[in-house]
């Protein structure tokens, strides 16, 4: 069995950084989803930067990504949609992070 990849300082931030939008779907907390791109097998997961948030319901309840792929992508958009949403609301939160050092050290310094 392969050994499991240990996810670097910038991936957990980022994997933080997901997490905290809350799921897309109900804004619930959430925890994140790897996509699979196709081709990739099961026991590989996809990278840090491929994930989008989900609360734990939306990914692997009963009518979850997981469980019920076509509908559930046929209601609330395809992953790589959802994907695209995530990267945008994770660029806005970095413009902002930012946005706030500069203007902060600027006012102190």
């Amino acid at each position: 069995m392969a050994k499991k990849k240990v996810a670097t300082k910038a991936e957990r931030e980022h994997l933080s950084k997901v997490a905290s939008l809350g799921c897309l779907v109900c804004q619930r907390p959430a925890n994140v989803h790897h996509i699979r791109p196709i081709g990739l097998g099961m026991a590989m997961r996809s990278s840090h930067y491929q994930t989008i948030p989900l609360c734990r319901e939306h990914h692997q309840g009963q009518f979850s990504i997981h469980n019920c792929k076509q509908e559930f992508e046929a209601m609330y958009g395809t992953e790589h949609e959802m994907l695209r949403k995530t990267l945008k609301e994770v660029e806005s939160i970095e413009e902002a992070n930012n946005f706030f050092k500069y203007n902060n050290g600027k006012n102190n310094g």
